[in-house]
């Protein structure tokens, strides 16, 4: 994943969009299992959820059951998504997820903002949605598939979006009543530790920094030369590193190091010992984080994690330094700030209070609308009657089109009534400055 994650980073993402969705929705149908479920299964159910991270055509599965659909988005809502349920999405101050730029925009990133949202929506239509019309068309084949909608017909009937956000971790945005903020869903409050690792956390006198880079980007794949660099920084702290490195081949470590090839995280995270979280930024992590008040030095590889990283570094709980420019003075100059200066400790215990302040924890949210969009056969009242216009009425050009006729038919008018009323009053100076002809000949 590191070879090809710098060069990934390169191509913008609607480029790259139409082939690595409809290859990832494929990948997880080939498998003969889920082929033979699709084609043969005889089951009945009340609701069909799919996660869609770039799956559309998983939709297909709520025709095949006659059932509402409610998608899970793991990240949050991009144009990509938004478009289908005219979820609103206006690039002047809404950044993309994967961009860099934080809601108060400068004049040039809401110019990129927006020529990426036209170009993520434009290739959505005309490039990714024909692939992925495709991927259905192959592997949702089952009894009555001949009768089913077209792909995003069946997009916009989708009765709830439940989405993996939340204002204090991402951006502040509208949303139509389908979508709902349920990021967290997975955090809870810490658990006892295992008996040697509440030792290491009790005892560790000046903290614990906890060091994961999540679950694809592998520590233990790092080159050499990264992890002497880094291992060389964290040897100047005080505090103990508890670091999740997935090899059996361990690298001389300094004391104050301890690797495991696995950590319990949330609850290392809500130990009231834990300084400081070093991270690759991934939405998943960087929602622990916020939950549990822990400042992040965020490591960002690819993806949405740079700007996962930099939102959190302008609400003052991270500090970003990217992976593929790493520095000992870079790292090392974060990682001690993060440790001495308390301003971001508090402001992370600030962001924790507000995320967890909600009527309902969001796991019984989720579950709260879940419940609902069944109880309401697919509550279809929560859409908006823009998912019934064309893009061209949803954007008000048609109107549009016609104020401006409209402004243009009165100039036209205007200037044919003053140039009528001017060459009337011409022609009357002209018949006053003028004699007639039967006065010239008395004279």
């Amino acid at each position: 994943m590191l070879k090809i994650a710098k060069f990934v980073n390169l191509i913008p993402t609607p480029l790259h969009l139409w082939w690595f969705g409809p290859h990832i929705s494929e990948t997880s149908l080939d498998k003969p299992s889920v082929a033979n479920f699709i084609r043969s299964d005889q089951s009945s159910f009340d609701l069909v959820m799919f996660e869609n991270f770039y799956h559309e055509c998983f939709v297909s599965i709520g025709h095949k059951y006659g059932a509402p659909v409610i998608q899970l988005l793991p990240f949050s809502a991009n144009s990509r998504v938004s478009q289908w349920q005219s979820n609103p999405y206006n690039p002047a101050y809404i950044p993309d997820l994967v961009s860099t730029f934080g809601s108060n925009m400068t004049f040039v990133q809401r110019t990129s903002n927006a020529v990426s949202a036209f170009f993520y929506t434009a290739v959505s239509r005309l490039v990714y949605m024909p692939r992925q019309r495709v991927v259905a068309e192959k592997h949702f084949v089952y009894p009555g598939h001949e009768r089913r909608p077209d792909l995003v017909d069946m997009l916009r009937n989708i009765s709830l979006t439940l989405v993996n956000s939340h204002p204090v971790v991402g951006t502040a945005v509208p949303m139509v009543p389908s979508y709902v903020h349920v990021a967290g869903m997975h955090c809870v409050p810490a658990a006892p530790l295992p008996e040697d690792l509440k030792q290491i956390m009790d005892n560790s006198k000046e903290g614990v920094v906890y060091f994961s880079l999540g679950s694809v980007v592998k520590s233990s794949k790092m080159p050499k030369e990264t992890v002497s660099l880094l291992l060389s920084e964290l040897s100047k702290i005080e505090q103990t590193v508890l670091w999740k490195w997935e090899a059996e081949d361990v690298p001389q470590l300094p004391k104050n190091v301890i690797v495991r090839k696995w950590f319990p995280q949330n609850d290392i995270l809500g130990h009231p010992n834990c300084k400081l979280f070093i991270t690759h930024g991934g939405i998943q992590s960087t929602t622990e984080s916020v939950y549990h008040g822990v400042p992040m030095l965020a490591v960002p590889v690819f993806g949405d994690q740079k700007g996962n990283s930099l939102r959190a570094q302008y609400r003052g709980i991270a500090i970003q330094v990217p992976y593929f420019e790493l520095t000992h003075e870079a790292f090392g100059s974060a990682l001690h700030r993060l440790l001495i200066d308390p301003t971001y400790r508090e402001n992370a215990k600030k962001s924790s209070v507000m995320f967890r302040d909600n009527p309902l924890p969001p796991l019984e949210k989720a579950v709260f609308w879940i419940e609902y969009v069944a109880r309401h056969g697919g509550a279809k009242h929560l859409r908006t009657a823009a998912n019934d216009l064309y893009w061209f009425q949803y954007l008000l050009l048609d109107v549009l089109l016609l104020v401006s006729f409209v402004i243009v038919l009165m100039a036209w008018m205007t200037k044919k009534m003053l140039w009528c009323v001017f060459g009337r009053c011409c022609r009357r100076s002209q018949n006053v400055a003028s004699p007639p002809a039967a006065e010239k000949k008395t004279q």
